[in-house]
């Protein structure tokens, strides 16, 4: 019995100690990039663009017009790292940050469909990546997004199993699975710490089969019914690995959304209420004009006799 104790307690304290390494390696759980140096992929600039006056030259108002139109992400820091953005066809194309910025103009591939940003930071002893979804319009591709996902693009990846469809999203209070792959095999016993931006913390380790799950917390203070008028946040999985001497750090960001349950069950209480409301007036109206029949019908019946 004292044997099995102290077999318990030494494996509790491993796990204590790997989780710690953990949490070492990736730093804290802040999402800012302000908390510790990390690839992060953003689609808005965390520090405050300061806005050039707009020139009265036509030409150039209309490129700027034009400029706005394209999408970009922003890689924080960026310095020593390269960045790729592959296509729904699994074309790779080299992406550059903007002149002495961390912005990245997304290349107009005129396919409609997931597409990948893949960031990547070495040196002799660590290896650090980033990496992230972004749904962009264009024409059918003709490649489902699976073959996008499913295709290897890091030594340390966390996949999402499924990835979400154009008309699905990450959603709060949805269970979502994810696959953490190293060197393209399940990487088992490993943590992941997910963390949102509205200051959600949480994490888990992976089954034998590298899989891990989370369910997005529901950490919206104000909602509003509708899908449009809820902003969505960010969450953000890190996890860690360590192989031949070599650390190996990588995050996957998304954003995730409101569930439409919170709108959805009002309006169908509202809707509810409103066919009982409107049922009411018509039962009432048809009594009403019943009883002025009958009454009308005795009224001619008293004439004629």
């Amino acid at each position: 019995m004292g044997t099995e104790m102290i077999g318990r307690d030494e494996a509790h304290s491993m796990q204590i100690k790997a989780k710690t390494a953990v949490l070492f390696f990736l730093g804290t759980f802040s999402i800012s990039h302000l908390a510790y140096a990390e690839l992060l992929w953003n689609p808005k600039p965390v520090e405050k663009v300061v806005s050039k006056p707009k020139s009265s030259n036509g030409g150039h108002a209309g490129h700027q017009q034009n400029r706005s139109k394209e999408k970009a992400f922003y890689l924080e820091d960026n310095q020593n790292s390269t960045a790729q953005y592959i296509t729904p066809a699994l074309e790779v194309l080299p992406l550059t940050a903007e002149e002495k910025s961390n912005k990245y103009i997304l290349p107009k591939t005129g396919m409609d469909n997931y597409h990948a940003l893949v960031a990547e930071r070495k040196t002799e002893t660590t290896h650090e990546s980033a990496l992230r979804y972004p749904y962009m319009r264009g024409k059918p591709s003709g490649h489902s997004p699976d073959k996008l996902i499913s295709d290897n693009k890091l030594p340390l990846e966390i996949v999402p199993e499924p990835m979400i469809r154009e008309h699905w999203r990450f959603y709060s209070s949805n269970k979502h699975d994810y696959k953490i792959l190293f060197e393209k095999k399940p990487l088992k016993d490993t943590w992941v710490i997910l963390q949102t931006s509205n200051g959600s913390k949480m994490d888990a380790k992976t089954d034998s089969n590298g899989q891990v799950n989370f369910t997005l917390p529901e950490d919206f203070i104000d909602i509003n019914p509708g899908r449009r008028a809820n902003k969505p946040a960010e969450f953000i999985l890190r996890t860690v690995h360590i192989s031949d001497g070599m650390t190996y750090k990588t995050n996957f960001t998304a954003p995730y959304s409101v569930n439409p349950s919170h709108w959805k069950s009002n309006l169908g209480g509202i809707l509810s209420l409103s066919v009982g409301f409107l049922s009411g007036i018509v039962i009432m109206r048809r009594h009403n004009k019943k009883t002025n029949e009958e009454k009308k019908n005795k009224k001619n019946s008293r004439r004629q006799s």
